[in-house]
């Protein structure tokens, strides 16, 4: 059932001091029998509990669980519920890493690991009775496909399987996909959750079966958030609705802006009306997001135009205050092969924007710069 998410979450009262914030509890252990609840902080920490029940108010989950990163909770999540012989169905379109997991080391294990071309068609029509997980992203990262997500989670049931769902770029304010239909959430915290790019972490929210089962794997394979992270994240919450309400407007206009510049030959972002994916963006989720992405023309020298870049930095993230710009192909998806980049579209034109909360004239007026400065003459 839908529960209208209200802000802010307010950080439990800690049970010594009652401060505003809830504290950074640095400690390996706790005095037993009173502190048996947590025992050793690779288990368990105060603070860590703190973040993961109020990511579980943001995904409107039953439990939540925090890693040490985005890919500990992926990776988490895939040997936690995934046996030898089942079949993991994912998009090639997913992040590179997940990709990359999947393919290289899923494999090794026994699991049938499908990899379909990208688009929500594509991956129900692998989808069978040997499907035991689907994996998508909500909004691909980076060519920003929109899946569908009910659609995925019927087909999904229907054949006995569980359907996983990467929120991190359109995030919880986006949409919910606990409330579409998925039985899991993944977020990578250090993207928008966090929003200052000041720590790594992740997270996945559902029923509390699952999250019980997850969280036995988490426990011994040791990939548990320590608790400064988990203190960062708490406060990028506070002011997680207005950031990226703010950073989404901000895109907007700024695609809006692109389409109209030399040198630019497409724009993808699920708010532009012609997109492909307006459609169905306009249908499922509740804003288009904070991230942008684009091709040059023959005529710009790439890195020359990163170099040229004064207000925005180029960096290997998202999800920051500020804007940050990333070439996919040299970048996040380095990993993976030109046939497999091809595949999923990713050109050495291909860049990523993730649109920060300054005044988008500046960001509009950095872009046509670095493109005056970096055209071939």
């Amino acid at each position: 059932m839908s529960k209208e998410l209200q802000f802010p979450i307010r950080d439990n009262f800690d049970k010594n001091a009652y401060s505003v914030n809830f504290p950074i509890y640095v400690t390996t252990a706790y005095r037993s029998p009173e502190g048996d609840h947590f025992r050793y902080s690779r288990e368990m920490n105060p603070t860590v509990e703190e973040l993961a029940r109020q990511m579980g108010i943001l995904e409107n989950a039953e439990n939540a669980v925090c890693f040490s990163s985005g890919m500990g909770a992926i990776s988490t999540v895939f040997l936690s519920l995934i046996r030898p012989g089942d079949r993991l169905v994912l998009p090639i379109d997913v992040f590179g890493r997940t990709y990359s997991f999947a393919r290289d080391f899923m494999s090794r294990y026994g699991i049938d690991v499908k990899t379909t071309d990208p688009g929500t068609e594509k991956v129900i029509d692998a989808i069978d009775r040997k499907t035991r997980m689907v994996f998508v992203e909500s909004v691909s990262n980076p060519l920003l496909r929109v899946y569908d997500i009910p659609k995925l989670a019927e087909a999904a049931r229907q054949n006995g399987a569980i359907l996983v769902v990467d929120d991190t770029i359109i995030t919880p304010i986006g949409q919910r996909a606990l409330e579409l239909g998925a039985d899991l959430a993944v977020n990578s915290l250090s993207k928008f959750i966090g929003g200052h790019n000041a720590a790594i972490g992740g997270s996945a929210s559902g029923s509390g079966r699952i999250i019980e089962e997850i969280d036995k794997f988490r426990r011994s394979l040791g990939t548990s958030m320590d608790p400064f992270s988990a203190f960062l994240f708490l406060q990028g919450i506070k002011t997680l609705k207005i950031r990226v309400e703010t950073s989404s407007q901000h895109a907007a206009k700024i695609a809006e802006e692109l389409m109209a510049m030399d040198h630019i030959m497409r724009v993808y972002y699920p708010g532009i009306s012609d997109d492909d994916h307006h459609d169905l963006a306009k249908k499922l989720l509740k804003n288009y997001g904070a991230v942008v992405s684009f091709v040059l023309d023959q005529n710009i020298e790439v890195q020359k135009f990163m170099s040229s870049l004064e207000a925005i930095t180029p960096a290997n993230t998202m999800g920051g205050v500020s804007t940050l710009i990333s070439n996919p192909q040299t970048m996040s998806h380095r990993s993976l092969s030109d046939a497999d980049r091809k595949r999923i579209g990713i050109t050495p034109s291909l860049m990523r924007l993730s649109v920060g909360i300054e005044d988008p004239s500046f960001v509009i007026e950095d872009i046509r710069d670095a493109l005056r400065k970096s055209t071939i003459q």
